[in-house]
């Protein structure tokens, strides 16, 4: 998720395409870049680190400039460095192309451009759109602007994957052209200037008229003109959004908090997670986890090792994979593992679960197990960390930056990233081309699942508020319920200081049932038909003590009748539940904190990465 902001205008358009870049460092901060046209053609000044360091170098002469387009990364291929930052340009120099998304069939089309004889300087996939453009024109010394967006456009069809794309060129002096595809971008709208960006807060100091351009749509963009067209060059009326935010406001989306928006970032979480990984025969395909299968073979046990909500996401994992995989899996929290004497080998797999990949504790005990002969498998977010740089093999996951301390899309992600992994490692061995589909096909509707319990968040916010006068949460579940009850617990005492605690169902009457008083509240997760049963008779046993009692349920299952309140989420395959479930409670833990008036993004005592032991 990365920034893209650009300008044309009588403003100095660098300095104008940075300033409204700063405000989109949220979202990505590894390197930042800018190309702008000059009197000798499009120049690209880019550094690694924040977008101070590229301001450091742009100086008068690039006052002159008109045009400009910046961006600010957030790695998804090739290291975070000066290199791989954006903007990037063809062979020619004359195109430059900034991008945010991902280019799923980068691979294929780069190889294909090298046989035509273009050279590459990067790791990334957007460098391929610079050349593919180039690839599309014709050949000749005068290129007219007509024949560079047809060029733009063809190039544009032949990109598998997600794209927001800004790019100028020599053939287009005075203009910007813009383009994208499940990426968000806006245009905003100026007098004798006009703006473009990722989010509309960039451009909120010079307009708050702004175009939200949609899926397929491409512009044509000059000072004084904005021309709208789709893929096939055919002209799309759009609306002009008048945008009455405060900034603060706008600069999380609309939404109160940063916590809020990330949750409802979650369909796009899960998507980005899955894309590229899942092939047109549904079988699951991991480049970057790169064991051989005499290696597969010979890993006789599992380790998963994280701290907090990614011990958590590994607690699932651990289910998931003993369920497809037949192999002894265990879930141990990172902080214990090193001092544990751990027993692996070379016969062990451990794998590292981190949304920095600088978590202290968690490279600590990569580094344990890797002493030991074990091999390793980091799932991060982080292009470039530090777990990502050292673990013998990884999985990304593609949550782009989250801001809220408290981890929301990135466990949903964690969750997606897990179940791949166990698909890819048991397809070809004890998992049938029946069950696959059916995982498969169900990983397919997450997004859309999700978006449908969004749709219904004013349910829970109500909840929220009824259950407000509470000061003690017990979470229950069985099997992945169980799993799940550990994350959902944590994240209400960690931003609304709440005391919760998370049990097995089954283990309430073995003492903490002791605790259950009236104004004690139970969350009973119920979305396991092999252990729902048992599950409604652990809450019985609850309510006999007059605790409150919410069930979270799969749609069309018949209501407990213990339950005060009840969550209907929609159904998925056993091992997948966590994911929907989680999503209802992450919203019920934000707006119990917003009903207590708590610092929810950035709760006391909290760091988001926890860079020391």
């Amino acid at each position: 998720m990365c920034g893209i902001t650009g300008y044309v205008g009588d403003r100095p358009a660098v300095k104008t395409a940075i300033k409204n870049l700063k405000r989109l460092e949220y979202r990505g901060y590894d390197s930042s870049g800018v190309a702008y046209s000059s009197a000798t053609g499009i120049e690209v000044r880019k550094s690694q680190g924040k977008i101070a360091n590229l301001e450091s170098l742009i100086g008068a002469e690039t006052d002159l400039s008109t045009v400009a387009i910046s961006h600010t990364r957030w790695a998804t291929h090739g290291r975070p460095n000066e290199v791989n930052a954006h903007p990037h340009k063809d062979c020619s120099g004359k195109i430059a192309v900034v991008h945010n998304g991902i280019v799923e069939n980068y691979a294929i089309l780069r190889q294909q451009l090298k046989i035509k004889g273009h050279e590459f300087i990067s790791d990334t996939d957007t460098e391929v759109i610079s050349h593919l453009i180039e690839d599309k024109l014709p050949a000749s010394d005068q290129i007219t602007a007509k024949e560079f967006l047809l060029a733009t456009r063809q190039a544009l069809k032949e990109l598998s994957g997600s794209f927001a794309v800004g790019i100028i060129s020599d053939y287009i002096p005075n203009a910007v052209f813009v383009a994208r595809k499940d990426s968000p971008l806006v245009i905003g709208l100026g007098e004798g200037e006009n703006f473009i960006a990722s989010d509309i807060p960039a451009v909120m100091a010079f307009t708050r008229r702004v175009i939200v351009m949609e899926d397929g749509d491409c512009a044509y963009i000059e000072r004084n003109s904005v021309d709208v067209f789709n893929l096939d060059g055919e002209r799309l009326d759009r609306n002009v959004l008048d945008v009455t935010w405060d900034d603060i406001s706008a600069e999380k989306g609309g939404f109160d908090h940063f916590m809020l928006k990330e949750i409802f970032e979650e369909p796009r979480t899960v998507r980005d997670t899955l894309r590229g990984h899942i092939l047109e025969n549904n079988r699951v395909e991991l480049p970057e986890v790169k064991f051989t299968t005499e290696q597969w073979n010979h890993i006789r046990r599992i380790t998963i090792v994280g701290c907090g909500t990614a011990f958590h996401a590994g607690l699932v994992g651990k289910r998931l994979l003993e369920q497809l995989i037949r192999r002894p899996v265990e879930a141990i929290v990172a902080s214990e593992f090193r001092y544990s004497d751990p027993i692996v080998d070379d016969e062990t797999l451990v794998i590292l679960i981190s949304q920095s990949g600088e978590t202290a504790d968690t490279l600590a005990a990569m580094r344990e197990a890797r002493k030991k002969g074990a091999h390793t498998l980091g799932i991060v977010n982080v292009v470039g960390s530090t777990l990502s740089r050292e673990a013998d093999a990884i999985l990304y996951t593609q949550a782009g930056p989250e801001i809220g301390v408290a981890s929301t899309k990135a466990y949903l992600a964690q969750l997606v990233a897990l179940s791949l992994l166990a698909i890819y490692l048991s397809q070809d061995h004890l998992l049938t081309e029946f069950d696959r589909n059916k995982m498969i096909t169900a990983l397919k509707q997450l997004p859309e699942q999700i978006e449908e319990i969004l749709g219904g968040c004013s349910h829970i916010e109500d909840l929220a508020r009824r259950l407000s006068s509470h000061s003690c949460f017990f979470f229950l579940g069985r099997s992945y319920d169980y799993a799940a009850s550990m994350e959902a617990a944590l994240k209400l005492k960690e931003i609304s200081y709440i005391h919760a605690e998370a049990y097995a169902a089954g283990e309430m009457k073995h003492g903490p049932l002791a605790l259950v008083e009236p104004g004690v509240s139970i969350i009973g997760l119920c979305t396991q038909p092999a252990t729902n049963e048992k599950m409604i008779s652990n809450l019985k046993e609850v309510k006999a003590r007059e605790g409150t009692i919410t069930t979270v349920i799969r749609k069309g299952d018949e209501v407990p009748d213990c339950a005060d309140e009840v969550i209907e989420i929609p159904i998925t395959e056993d091992a997948l539940m966590p994911v929907l479930a989680m999503v209802p409670l992450q919203l019920l833990s934000y707006y119990f904190a917003r009903e207590r008036g708590c610092s929810i993004d950035q709760p006391r005592n909290l760091a988001k990465s926890v860079t020391v032991e």
